[in-house]
């Protein structure tokens, strides 16, 4: 019975992950996304804005009934305290403004949750094959749409004709989420493999990230490879400092090739950006003179400023982002602490969760990303079964070019 039990939970919990990350596939073939910004799109119907929630509320249901059955350590309860405040702050909200931004966080919160609380384990190996099949999803539709686009001039969302903003947001036809799917691939893959089928792949997730033209995405890349060099740097100082020169010289032959063509390009991609950029900026001046109306329980109609840590501070108040900040601070130094003490067979899996909570947490700097959905889901649920200890250990089935796997623990 305790197995069958178990079977049916780990169901759940897969029915779950596999719902959220496949359910906006429909967008790029469909061509529905938001007409205000996809000008070749057509704005999504409500039956489809509605649909996940349809569809995932039985999942939560079923999970629920299981998670009453379960207790945990205290420091769990903390965590579980934590995001209860949060959803439910957020569920409130909706029922003052009916903004559905508000249901987008209090719920995908929630329901990561109680699936992870649901499920006693899950495995090594589990999270690895679903990152496998991510992956060949996620370059496969971008090459898909790259190949529409050049062959019969298919426009995905987010992309202007006669411009250079032409961006790829793979299965989700949203470059930014999907950015940040890229990201999680990236920290797994670089762990996963060895050789010639890491660099492919790496070069293809690069790619990929490029394709998005999200400057929040590119930013973090730059942040991220200096502080990669930096490591090199100290551990072969000479091979670093090598590949330096010569990445420097490479540039300056490039665009002394092409003296024009580059900084015409990027006056270009700048101009066409300006009112993605103008949008990002916050205006501090005008709600520092009403702090009296925002400070504590937040603003009572949803601001959609695109920095969610900044547009939080206006939409919910200081005391509720303070919980939000150190709910999310704790769950990313668990992400952190994890990997630390990972196992080799699951440092891939963990090098990929904690690479993607870290651009989660930027991410938000500029972009809203606690109610960008599946990402919010995924950073929730990839957290929670980091914090809860519900990872299992298990000896990983070979894939491409992989290292040798220690023992399963």
């Amino acid at each position: 019975m305790k197995e069958t039990r178990g079977s049916n939970e780990s169901r759940l919990f897969w029915l779950g992950v596999v719902l959220c990350t496949l359910y906006q596939s429909y967008r790029y073939p469909l061509q529905i996304n938001s007409a205000g910004t996809s000008p070749t799109y057509s704005d999504t119907p409500l039956i489809l804005q509605a649909g996940k929630f349809v569809l995932a509320f039985p999942l939560f249901a079923l999970a629920l009934v299981e998670c009453l059955r379960k207790t945990g350590p205290w420091r769990q309860w903390l965590i579980v305290l934590a995001a209860l405040f949060l959803s439910t702050y957020s569920l409130l909200k909706v029922f003052g403004d009916k903004d559905p931004r508000y249901l987008d966080l209090s719920f995908w919160l929630l329901f990561s949750l109680v699936l992870v609380w649901a499920v006693d384990a899950v495995k090594v190996s589990a999270l690895d094959r679903y990152l496998q099949y991510l992956l060949f999803y996620a370059l496969g539709s971008t090459l898909i749409e790259v190949i529409l686009f050049f062959a019969l001039g298919r426009l995905p969302a987010l992309a202007f004709e006669g411009t250079y903003l032409i961006r790829f947001g793979g299965f989700l036809d949203d470059p930014n989420g999907f950015s940040a799917i890229l990201f999680l691939l990236m920290g797994w893959s670089y762990s996963r493999f060895k050789g010639w089928a890491r660099f492919f792949i790496l070069v293809g997730i690069v790619v990929s990230l490029l394709l998005t033209q999200s400057w929040t995405a590119l930013a973090f890349l730059v942040l991220i490879s200096l502080l990669w060099g930096l490591v090199g740097v100290s551990k072969r100082p000479v091979v670093a400092v090598v590949t330096i020169c010569a990445s420097a010289l490479l540039v300056v032959a490039v665009i002394h090739a092409m003296p024009q063509a580059p900084a015409q390009i990027f006056e270009d991609m700048l101009t066409a950006k300006q009112g993605s950029i103008e949008g990002h900026l916050f205006p501090w001046a005008q709600w520092f003179s009403r702090w009296t109306e925002w400070t504590l329980l937040g603003d009572w109609t949803y601001n959609p400023y695109e920095s969610w840590w900044a547009g939080a501070l206006i939409n919910f108040g200081v005391p509720w982002l303070c919980v939000c900040v150190i709910f999310t601070a704790g769950l990313l130094f668990s992400l952190h602490g994890a990997l630390s003490r990972a196992a080799r067979e699951a440092r891939p899996v963990y090098s990929g969760l904690f690479l993607f909570g870290c651009y989660f947490v930027f991410g938000c700097l500029n972009l809203p990303l606690f109610i960008v959905f599946p990402i919010n889901f995924l950073f929730f649920l990839f957290s929670f079964l980091v914090a809860f200890g519900k990872i299992r250990p298990q000896r990983q089935l070979s894939f491409g070019d992989t290292p040798t796997m220690a023992p399963a623990e």
